[in-house]
């Protein structure tokens, strides 16, 4: 029995215009994937066009993509590279000439993957992405993560963190393979746009190789990191080539761990600095306390001998002996005043250190107050827990009927799913 299109199409007559319109309509739908090597390349102010050869039998497939496109798409071609494309084809209303137009671009085989790699390395470090490198904030207490919730980096983070109250923002991003680089690019919007900003961006994930890494080295997501207004601290693995987002970083490490380090290390002037500032002023203090006691026995051990002496020549200089006793006396209350005075400097210089040493601490107590998560929740927020007892950060993460726990600063209450809106 015959298909209805094909009663239709054998019963009526078009004009070229229309025929033209139908076939579009029909290769519209037939979104697919070809291969083969770049040829005739030619990027324009507004369109890229090329062709894939066919390696075996040399057939050609005129290519073309819109100029915006192809820089979103973040990979840089050339003559001579493999790659697959993503489109449909199409016929031209006015000539008839057949094309297709490429939606996505991936360089495949590691000679393709490398060549791209060099190419947006050289062009962005023509341009100067890669000079720029801005300081982070002291005292991070607040960060933004993008990672895969899927494996052990994230925990490797929380795990190596100081326990300094840092609140940790995270947000779900494939980071394996070429479609990485839309999820990537969706976390870096997430928190350029979010009104509470976090005070650093990491961005990290484990070793790879360079086909896994593609959504690291895809220009988008560098210029994105570039552009963010916030400083960017990534931690990536990599076997030997270097990920281009690690050159864009204003800081950048290896590993989930170091990257922990790295935000703890923002805290040293309160976890390092004021212990050894403590321990400066006892230091201090012991040896000034030391310096006059030892003054004071040199004293007295002196005024020892010299009563000695009059005592061997009493009889003989009585009235010696009471000038001497009346001299020594005053050089004792001399003595006397002297420890006074010194004991009241060491004491005055001991008090003002001291001081600002707790006008120091009453400082960073306050930080940590200010970075306590029970004070938000005292303020009325609240944190969702899901039956497996993990943080609920997305509708995505809870089920209808699924029950959930809710806690405030005074308790906690469960409640039940029953609708999800987006």
């Amino acid at each position: 029995m015959p298909h209805s299109l094909t009663e239709f199409i054998a019963e009526k007559t078009f004009s070229v215009t229309e025929y033209l319109d139908l076939v579009n309509e029909l290769l519209g739908p037939l979104k697919v994937s070809v291969e083969g090597e770049i040829t005739d390349l030619k990027i324009l102010p507004q369109w890229v066009f090329f062709s894939l050869k066919d390696a075996e039998c040399g057939s050609l497939l005129r290519c073309g993509l819109h100029t915006g496109v192809y820089r979103k798409l973040g990979v840089n071609i050339e003559e001579g590279m493999q790659v697959k494309v993503n489109g449909y084809g199409k016929l031209a209303p006015k000539t008839g000439n057949f094309g297709f137009w490429v939606s996505t671009i991936e360089p495949i085989g590691a000679g393709a993957l490398k060549r791209a790699y060099e190419l947006l390395l050289k062009k962005l470090e023509e341009e100067g992405l890669f000079a720029r490198k801005r300081a982070l904030p002291e005292f991070i207490s607040h960060i933004g993560v993008i990672s895969s919730r899927n494996g052990v980096v994230l925990q490797d983070l929380r795990n190596n963190l100081l326990p300094l109250g840092i609140r940790i923002d995270f947000v779900h991003a494939g980071v394996e393979g070429a479609g990485s680089a839309t999820e990537i690019l969706r976390g870096i919007e997430h928190f350029k746009n979010t009104k509470d900003k976090p005070d650093v961006l990491v961005l990290i994930r484990g070793g790879g190789s360079l086909e896994s890494l593609q959504g690291f080295n895809n220009e988008a997501v560098v210029r994105a990191l570039f552009a963010s207004p916030i400083p960017v601290l990534v931690g990536i693995g990599h076997d030997v080539d270097v990920p281009i987002t690690t050159f864009v970083a204003d800081v950048s490490v290896s590993t989930p761990t170091a990257v922990a380090h790295i935000i703890n290390k923002s805290w040293a002037p309160l976890t390092e600095d004021v212990p050894k500032f403590m321990r400066s002023i006892t230091n201090h203090f012991l040896q000034r306390v030391t310096a006059v006691e030892h003054k004071a026995e040199m004293a007295l051990q002196g005024m020892r001998l010299a009563v000695a002496r009059l005592l061997g020549r009493f009889a003989q200089y009585e009235e010696m002996l009471a000038r001497g006793r009346q001299n020594i006396l005053s050089a004792l209350k001399n003595i006397q005043i002297e420890i006074d005075i010194k004991i009241k400097q060491v004491y005055t210089v001991y008090s003002h250190n001291l001081q600002t040493l707790k006008r120091s601490v009453d400082d960073c107590e306050r930080l940590l107050v200010v970075a306590d998560p029970e004070r938000v929740l005292a303020r009325g927020y609240g944190l969702v827990y899901s039956s497996k007892g993990t943080l609920v950060r997305s509708v995505d993460d809870v089920t209808i009927g699924e029950k959930v726990t809710t806690r405030l600063s005074d308790g906690t209450f469960s409640s039940e799913v029953t609708k999800k809106k987006y």
